[in-house]
């Protein structure tokens, strides 16, 4: 068992990041977090009209390593997945109240216990001193490849090109954005997924954490 370590997993949308974090987490046996899911339950409370200031928001950790959203007690997960969230919470991720609130919930979450936890600024803003920090990347069109075939698996009615679209205008939102914008930290080791299995990935990183 590793005791109250922090591993970091930046990157851009779609990498990859979520589910290698959960396979990395689930091998160390310690908590996993997904921080755009913090993002992406305040667009939901945005949409509804309700004030996440005040909103009762919870993160937990599900038994599989996925990050579970509880928003006023009610369960969110399924919910913040959606396209239409998807759309928002780039645009939400600019005001510093909205990123003030998210490293919030991401340092009670850590609090006392060793976590890997994945998303962007987590290794520049949120855990600049996190033990382990890596840059998970993949081409644009395989992203948005990946994250097509997650919103038709869910039934989502969207093309492909719409999908692709709409990664690349993240990715120029996240770089371009004043606070906190999508960066790589010196210290961060760059891992490429593009045409790479996740197994090979958590492989390699679990070499270089348990060196």
């Amino acid at each position: 068992m590793v005791y109250k370590m922090i591993i970091a997993i930046d990157g851009p949308a779609a990498s990859g990041k979520g589910t290698i974090a959960k396979m990395l987490a689930k091998k160390l046996n310690i908590l996993c977090l997904d921080t755009g899911a913090i993002y992406r339950a305040i667009a939901v409370c945005h949409l509804r009209g309700q004030d996440y200031t005040r909103a009762d928001l919870r993160i937990k950790c599900g038994a599989d390593k996925n990050t579970l959203v509880y928003l006023d007690g009610a369960d969110i997960t399924d919910e913040i997945r959606s396209v239409t969230v998807g759309r928002l919470v780039a645009t939400l991720a600019v005001h510093q109240a909205v990123q003030d609130k998210v490293h919030q919930i991401q340092h009670q979450t850590a609090a006392d216990q060793s976590l890997v936890v994945e998303g962007r600024e987590t290794t520049s803003v949120a855990f600049p001193h996190a033990d382990f920090k890596f840059f998970v990347t993949a081409a644009v069109e395989e992203r948005a490849r990946r994250r097509h075939a997650d919103f038709i698996k869910k039934g989502e009615k969207i093309t492909y090109d719409e999908v692709l679209r709409l990664t690349k205008e993240r990715d120029r939102l996240d770089i371009e954005r004043d606070i906190a914008p999508l960066i790589k930290v010196p210290d961060a080791i760059t891992i490429d997924t593009t045409g790479r299995q996740p197994q090979e990935i958590v492989d390699e990183m679990l070499q270089i954490i348990l060196k």
